[in-house]
């Protein structure tokens, strides 16, 4: 090789490590680039956001993160425009706890045509132990999402609350899930699932789910809520209130705490613990 071309690549490499590297600039493709990242939170209790607020800073004041917030009642969402004005909040029927309001907000980002490269979803969960544990991994995690891509369907779970626990008394409503809006995964659902006795049906451990719903997941698995025919039916037949889920009486709305980490196995990947 020539000496003058030797010594060019060698002067070229030294000025990618001493300086590029250091600044961590992306031109031209070299070093991190900084992602977009879309926070979607529904506010069920004012007082516990702004502990959110308050304990998780970096999800509120990064230029790479717009938050679209979601609440109740009016009170509470002119705090919220006041607390975030360049942000959008909406006001949302208490339909479906966490769940309602999470899928109309997605049916907006669709609209929008929303091209982010992860989301996170954080809801005011009440149980403050349970609230953090699930949140701080994420969080922990923040420059992995803005700094790294992702490829295929990804969604990412704290390690403590994402179970391979059974959803039996779900059964109906995560296949009613299904068949409306993805036919094409019926027959391995089924096949997951098989007749216990005459009383109803055995499924399988479930491949994972996170317990609690807050998660964050990639653009891959964000495409995928675009097969869903009518977010407007699916939010407006959830329960109203504040619900429990068991055995005598399976909800609606839990029936997608499973489904969403179901829609990952269902396409061959399984959840990310953090």
């Amino acid at each position: 090789m020539d000496k003058k071309i030797l010594v060019s690549l060698i002067l070229l490499i030294l000025i990618y490590f001493i300086f590029i590297k250091k600044h961590k600039i992306s031109t031209f493709g070299f070093g991190n680039t900084t992602n977009k990242i879309a926070v979607i939170i529904h506010v069920g209790n004012i007082k516990i956001f702004k502990k959110i607020i308050q304990d998780y800073p970096k999800f509120f004041d990064n230029d790479a993160i717009d938050l679209y917030i979601s609440c109740n009642n009016k009170n509470d969402c002119d705090i919220l425009q006041e607390l975030f004005p360049d942000d959008e909040v909406f006001q949302y029927e208490n339909r479906g706890m966490d769940i309602g309001p999470f899928l109309l907000t997605i049916k907006h980002l669709i609209k929008i045509n929303a091209n982010y490269d992860y989301y996170i979803k954080i809801h005011t969960k009440s149980d403050a132990i349970w609230r953090n544990l699930m949140i701080k991994p994420i969080y922990d995690n923040l420059d992995y999402f803005l700094n790294y891509k992702s490829k295929g369907i990804k969604m990412y779970g704290c390690y403590e609350y994402t179970y391979d626990g059974q959803f039996d008394m779900n059964y109906v409503p995560v296949m009613d899930i299904i068949r409306r809006n993805y036919p094409e995964y019926t027959d391995k659902f089924l096949e997951y699932c098989s007749r216990r006795n005459t009383y109803g049906l055995k499924c399988k451990k479930s491949p994972y789910f996170v317990a609690g719903t807050i998660f964050a997941f990639n653009k891959g698995y964000f495409d995928l809520f675009k097969k869903i025919v009518d977010l407007n039916h699916e939010y407006m037949i959830l329960e109203t209130g504040y619900i429990v889920n068991d055995a005598k009486n399976p909800r609606k709305t839990h029936a997608w705490e499973y489904f969403f980490g179901y829609l990952v196995y269902l396409n061959n990947e399984n959840i990310t613990t953090l």
